[in-house]
């Protein structure tokens, strides 16, 4: 019997394959008296020897596919093993207990993990899971008991999982999946991040949906929707089919009408630069392979996170100096580190906030840590002399804090200067513009700055004062909201009289529906996730410059939300652009993404 299960939508596209359910709890743990502690210690002490060789390893090949900062969660685990504490904690347990040490361990695995999770310090309890990691690899170890192998599925399936841990994700051969379904998870999840960058159909956060299923059941994973079908009838399998081969058949067509080296120009020949965004190092080829034209946003707080230290100067310029070369002579954009409200870094501990969107973030903690930003600052200039680098600040809400930002930044200059480092001497900066008061000052922010980047999602956040990832006013989240829309015409416009570049680098920009609009408002750069790039190009290869502008004004006149929408599909009805990434009138995946996006991603 069909059942439909609903999650979140974490990467787009359809897939139908059987069923392979994963289980990943600890083995069952015998329980019987011992005679002989030493020896019990010993058994541990060769466990963890042979934990510590697994871990290294699962560093370094998590280094080398995902980049060090994703690596580092390894070193804190490979830390766990060398925890005096607790070893000595076992030591004492096998002691008094004379219960063999699997037993034990386990034992001391939950006191720990009670104590964790009761603590308010948040750097403390983030801990337990990989607590709980460590100690079932060692444990399993002991029994001669496998974790699962997930590096090697070699029949197509889906998978089904509760979560998937650092270790587990880090061996996951996606080539043999073609879909993930998780209990637990989110949009910027680790696994969701992959499953984007691998065109992978995911859902997650479905509650206990492991509960209701097994292994070789019929599925269908509908990413875009954030849909689970268990058993679909002929009727929904066949559906499905049809639009999974529209869509498979419209993405060729696509690819061959617009992945190509560009250069990408409107009907009458306007030049429209694409780029892409990204977070991870595996990324970079798939940008490649989309043939983006540079990367319009670098977001290097992913270098800070899922790690107990921060990154060094040599670490983070390796980083970007990777990003710089891979893609010379075209431009890569870093931002500054954005992190705080919905990003945070445990092992700065930065105090709680009652509204951390509101709080010390982005540029404002970059200011309240000078010491940290210098050292980013550095390793970006450093890395400079690689390629075309730009570096750009977010959440800009004053001259006075651009000219602060910039200060810092000439005292880097001055410093490499004195230190006899080499670096570009024609690095461009640039002022993300993401909150209302930035557009307000775009006219005298533009004489301080070499571009504009709109981070459309936070400005619709701030804008509309909507927490987008507040799924009860998630509907209030809209960038065809009339305001939106007149303040990136005011942005571009200001960026236009003052002979600097205005692009768009937030989710906005990797929506098709809103490609001529944006070209219509005077931008002429789009920066997006690199899957996004062949839909909006193909929207950009067949728009008229003239006729974007009057759409655009048009939608500058509209006063509602509904207007502006209808103008825009009717447009997309007129082009005929639709076909070239939706599926059928009976699926709108694609379209359906394009909405869910705008509540989801996080910029």
């Amino acid at each position: 019997m069909e059942k439909t299960f609903n999650g979140i939508g974490v990467s787009p596209g359809i897939a139908l394959a059987p069923s392979l359910v994963i289980g990943v709890e600890p083995c069952d743990v015998p329980d019987y008296a011992i005679s002989d502690p030493d020896a019990e210690m010993q058994r541990l002490d060769t466990a963890i020897e042979t934990a510590r060789e697994d871990l290294i390893q699962l560093f370094e090949t998590t280094k080398k596919e995902l980049g060090e900062s994703h690596a580092n969660i390894f070193q804190a685990h490979l830390m766990l093993l060398q925890d005096v504490a607790m070893l000595d904690g076992v030591a004492e347990l096998l002691e008094t207990e004379r219960k063999n040490v699997e037993h034990v361990l386990l034992l001391m695995c939950r006191k720990y993990e009670r104590m964790l999770s009761n603590l308010d310090d948040f750097t403390l309890r983030e801990r337990t899971a990989d607590l709980h990691d460590v100690v079932d690899r060692i444990i399993r170890i002991l029994l001669n008991c496998e974790r699962p192998n997930l590096g090697n599925l070699h029949e197509r399936c889906i998978i089904v999982m509760h979560d998937l841990s650092p270790s587990d994700t880090a061996v996951i051969d996606l080539r043999h999946v073609c879909g993930i379904a998780l209990d637990s998870g989110s949009m910027t999840s680790h696994t969701s991040i992959l499953a984007r960058a691998l065109e992978v159909p995911a859902v997650m956060g479905l509650g206990d949906f492991c509960n209701h299923i097994a292994s070789g059941h019929n599925m269908i994973i509908d990413g875009a929707a954030g849909l689970v079908i268990v058993e679909p009838t002929p009727e929904t399998q066949s559906r499905y089919e049809n639009a999974k081969q529209v869509l498979d058949i419209e993405r060729k067509n696509l690819l061959e009408e617009v992945l190509h080296g560009g250069p990408w120009e409107t009907l009458d020949g306007e030049r429209i630069i694409t780029q892409a965004n990204i977070e991870l190092p595996i990324e970079i080829q798939h940008c490649k392979d989309m043939f983006s034209e540079g990367i319009g946003l670098y977001r290097t707080e992913y270098l800070f996170l899922n790690r107990n230290t921060l990154p060094s100067e040599e670490e983070q310029y390796q980083a970007y100096a990777n990003v710089v070369k891979a893609f010379a002579p075209q431009p890569v954009t870093l931002r500054t580190i954005d992190i705080g409200g919905d990003k945070f870094v445990s092992h700065l501990q930065i105090s709680k906030e009652d509204n951390p969107q509101l709080g010390l973030r982005a540029v404002r903690f970059c200011l309240a840590r000078p010491d940290i930003f210098k050292v980013q600052l550095r390793a970006m200039c450093r890395a400079s002399k690689h390629g075309n680098m730009e570096i750009m600040f977010p959440m800009i809400s004053s001259v006075d804090e651009l000219r602060q930002v910039k200060d810092i930044y000439n005292e880097v200059l001055e410093e490499l200067k004195a230190d006899g480092i080499e670096y570009s001497p024609d690095i461009k900066l640039g002022s993300m513009i993401e909150v209302p008061s930035a557009v307000l000052l775009v006219d005298d922010l533009a004489r301080e700055c070499d571009f504009f980047s709109i981070g459309t999602n936070d400005l619709i956040q701030y804008s509309l004062a909507v927490d987008r990832s507040n799924e009860k006013i998630a509907y209030l989240y809209e960038p065809a909201h009339p305001s939106v829309i007149r303040m990136i015409h005011h942005t571009a416009q200001a960026a236009d009289n003052a002979g600097i570049s205005c692009r768009i680098c937030g989710e906005m920009a990797s929506d098709p529906l809103y490609t001529e609009l944006l070209l219509g408002l005077g931008i002429r750069v789009l920066s997006m996730s690199s899957v996004a790039l062949p839909r909006v190009r193909a929207e950009v290869v067949h728009t008229n410059i003239e006729q974007a502008k009057n759409l655009a004004d048009a939608a500058l006149e509209s006063s509602t939300i509904d207007e502006i929408k209808n103008r825009l599909r009717l447009r997309q009805d007129q082009k005929g652009t639709m076909k070239f990434y939706s599926s059928t009138d009976k699926m709108h995946t694609v379209e359906n993404h394009s909405e869910s996006l705008h509540t989801n991603e996080i910029e």
